[in-house]
């Protein structure tokens, strides 16, 4: 009953839409928080997603990536291709990686379904590019970019 009154008395008054108000004039009487861009970066933060990054192994001579294709299989937007072939012994390699970032949405499944800790996520965030040629990024743009944010390491 004290319940229904209460919201009988929010709409009669339309108390929400007072708050709203009230809100909206607290904002506007603050000064604007402009970034002048090229000189002023915003700092990555803790958890952020930026472009992939693919690591080599312990040994530091090649990829970690074993082509299991779980990130492609997990990719929302089929952003992932991996293309595998048979080596010497046997032993499956990775031919082919392309991440296409048109259709990348930076989730993190890929990250996630990985059992290798192949593929992460760096800090870059800045990732315009001129041409469609630019944002398609193969296993050896991948590795490059990992050897320059973690250093080469595993």
């Amino acid at each position: 009953m004290i319940g229904r009154v209460k919201k009988l008395f929010n709409t009669v008054f339309l108390i929400e839409i007072g708050k709203g108000l009230a809100l909206t004039l607290r904002t506007m009487l603050k000064p604007a928080v402009t970034r002048q861009y090229p000189r002023e970066k915003r700092k990555p933060f803790a958890g952020s997603r930026g472009l992939h990054a693919m690591r080599r192994d312990d040994s530091g001579q090649k990829e970690r990536c074993i082509g299991c294709g779980l990130c492609e299989a997990v990719c929302p937007a089929d952003a992932i291709t991996v293309i595998t072939a048979e080596g010497p012994d046997h032993e499956k390699i990775v031919s082919s990686y392309e991440l296409n970032l048109l259709r990348c949405v930076f989730c993190g499944f890929c990250i996630d379904a990985c059992p290798v800790s192949a593929i992460q996520m760096t800090p870059e965030f800045e990732l315009a590019c001129t041409s469609r040629k630019d944002a398609f990024y193969t296993k050896e743009r991948l590795v490059k970019i990992g050897d320059k944010y973690m250093g080469g390491k595993g």
